[in-house]
């Protein structure tokens, strides 16, 4: 999104929170305080005071207002539509219609946010809110709307890795080294904001183990439509996967993630984001890995809050795997798994530049076949179960613009009931990152 867009929205917010202030009654502190630190630019005070005054039964219009600008001003869209979403049943919901035209705008829903604005420009709006909503669409005009847009996020980082995986990360290679990671990912909108075409670049070199090079390149399509009181993306993306230098494998991916607008888990708890996904893949293995042709089917929901300066989040994934697996001879390897995947992680913003958070997550693996393994002169059959505990330790600095530093630690527990198939792993890495 181009810089003088995005200036665009925050003055207009900015432009009208004084009036939005000015409404509250005496008495609340926590409000008071978090207009204080509203105008002291401190946005994480700010909304750590709001959401307590909220949290003690607070819920005036001017408090949810100054709470959803705050949550714009954070870039937590989602957290921001569902406050102004609140005022749409108040005599706010003009001032609402506007701000919810912002928030679409800065997510690059375009044809979302003119309608938001066509609400806020009617001839039920007071006269402020009618100019600032027609002064939205004059600004972006309906060629403008239409137009291409578009977003993208880089990353290179180095580290030190201390027992690298072999293929597909389901072993250890017993060798140590360091690598770089170099990640690009972009998205462009074409002719309306529910279309667009995205692509993802990832490579990590280990200069003294490059048998371990391994490489990632996907592009697709995806389609963004209204279902259900909601939000549903489509995507169709291909892919393609090298490691050694060698072709691993490649991937055609139908995907559809919802989000609805109110999570079912609000009447445990306010303010819970939750979304549900689901994919199906058809996978071509390489010349050397033809035992991973088949399908893949994966299903998974998410939910995350804010509480205060922190960010909570969780996910559980289930995947089923149908692979043609690996006869050698006498043996039998199965690469068909069914899994299941549970992760946490908690965010803290010690500031408006600093953020750590530490996550974690437990996979479980259950192979559909028996193993056959020679055994000196016996050949065993075993089924594999693997158990994967993964933990990371993550800081971030915000530099000047979008630029952030990073610094992570990961440790990785692999047991599994084959013993070949158990190990460990520990990486650091520092790096660099920024979306624009």
């Amino acid at each position: 999104m181009p810089l003088s867009k995005t200036a665009t929205f925050f003055i207009a917010l900015m432009m009208l929170a004084p009036a939005a202030m000015a409404e509250e009654q005496a008495g609340t502190p926590d409000f008071e305080s978090g207009v204080a630190a509203f105008g002291e630019g401190d946005l994480d005070a700010a909304r750590a005071h709001f959401e307590r005054a909220r949290d003690a039964g607070l819920s005036s219009p001017s408090l949810l207002y100054n709470l959803g600008v705050v949550y714009f001003r954070l870039g937590q869209h989602d957290s921001s539509e569902a406050v102004f979403r609140e005022l749409l049943d108040s005599p706010h919901a003009p001032l609402a219609r506007y701000n919810l035209g912002l928030v679409t705008k800065a997510r690059g829903q375009d044809e979302a946010a003119r309608q938001w604005f066509e609400l806020a420009a009617g001839p039920d709006s007071p006269e402020e809110v009618r100019a600032l909503a027609r002064r939205q669409l004059d600004q972006t005009g309906p060629g403008q709307f239409g137009a291409i847009t578009g977003s993208g996020y880089l990353s290179a980082a180095g580290g030190y890795d201390d027992n690298i995986a072999g293929t597909p990360d389901d072993a250890s290679s017993n060798e140590s080294g360091g690598f770089a990671d170099l990640l690009a990912a972009g998205r462009v909108n074409v002719g309306s904001e529910a279309f667009g075409l995205h692509g993802v670049a990832y490579s990590r070199q280990y200069p003294g183990n490059t048998e371990f090079d391994n490489s990632y390149l996907s592009a697709g399509a995806s389609w963004l439509s209204a279902f259900d009181a909601g939000e549903l993306t489509s995507t169709l993306s291909l892919a393609g996967s090298w490691f050694g230098g060698d072709a691993l494998d490649r991937e055609v991916r139908l995907e559809a993630f919802y989000r609805p607008d109110h999570c079912p888990f609000t009447s445990l708890a306010s303010g819970i984001d939750c979304s549900i996904s689901g994919s199906v893949s058809s996978i071509q293995g390489g010349s050397d890995f033809s035992a991973y042709d088949g399908e893949m089917l994966r299903l998974g929901t998410s939910a995350s809050k804010s509480v205060g300066s922190w960010l909570f989040s969780g996910r559980y994934q289930l995947e089923f795997n149908d692979r043609a697996d690996l006869s050698a001879g006498e043996e039998y390897f199965s690469v068909s798994p069914l899994r299941n995947l549970v992760s946490a992680e908690a965010r803290y913003y010690v500031s408006r530049r600093l953020s750590v958070s530490a996550r974690g997550d437990i996979r479980h693996s259950r192979y559909r076949d028996d193993y056959r393994l020679v055994s000196g002169t016996d050949v065993v059959s075993e089924r594999r179960s693997d158990n994967r505990l993964r933990g990371v330790l993550l800081a971030e600095y915000r530099l000047a613009g979008s630029w952030l530093v990073l610094a992570e630690w990961s440790m990785l527990n692999n047991r599994s009931t084959i013993d070949r198939y158990d190990y460990s792993r520990r990486e650091v890495m520092v790096g660099i990152e920024a979306g624009f």
